[in-house]
């Protein structure tokens, strides 16, 4: 008797699952409030690399901010990176120690042709100061956002605005 009750609880079980799985499911894309920031880097030598890297985690642990990789969809700023040694070539005792770095912010969104510059700099990092150089440049990515406030909450009113719900197939 227990193991025909067992065997009906299974069936039944596996009816419920088969018919929820067969039914197109709608789900609405939450919608996600924090700046997308993608950051470009083109940093060859060993500090700009590792400035580049910790920004990038500086970012995608902020919460304000969403790292996105390319500025191809929605709206969001662009942050450019290239960076070159200051020794390399000169004084190889001094090689990796201390970079020349460039930043240049841009503004992407999917109605512009194009991103739009917003502003850049150049200075040094040493080795020793990649962190408190990052959060320099975190904050005035805060700036850039600040001074764009407007644009960026016209266009994340757009999206809001335009958001579908997304069809969900089952998986065969």
């Amino acid at each position: 008797m227990f193991l025909k009750t067992l065997r009906l609880i299974f069936a039944a079980t596996v009816i419920a699952i088969v018919l929820v799985a067969s039914r197109p499911v709608e789900v609405h894309a939450t919608y996600d409030s924090r700046i997308a920031v993608d950051v470009e880097c083109q940093c060859a030598d060993p500090v700009g690399a590792r400035f580049c890297a910790a920004f990038k985690r500086k970012i995608a642990d902020s919460p304000g901010y969403r790292l996105v990789s390319g500025s191809n969809s929605g709206y969001g700023i662009g942050v450019h990176f290239a960076s070159v040694d200051l020794w390399q070539g000169i004084n190889a005792g001094m090689a990796g120690k201390i970079s020349a770095v460039s930043v240049a912010f841009t503004i992407f969104a999917e109605k512009l042709p194009g991103e739009v510059y917003a502003d850049s700099s150049v200075f040094r990092v040493g080795k020793d100061k990649i962190s408190e150089v990052t959060s320099k440049i975190v904050a005035a990515l805060g700036q850039i956002v600040n001074l764009n406030g407007s644009l960026f909450d016209k266009m994340r009113t757009e999206s809001e605005q335009t958001s579908t719900p997304v069809p969900l197939k089952p998986i065969p």
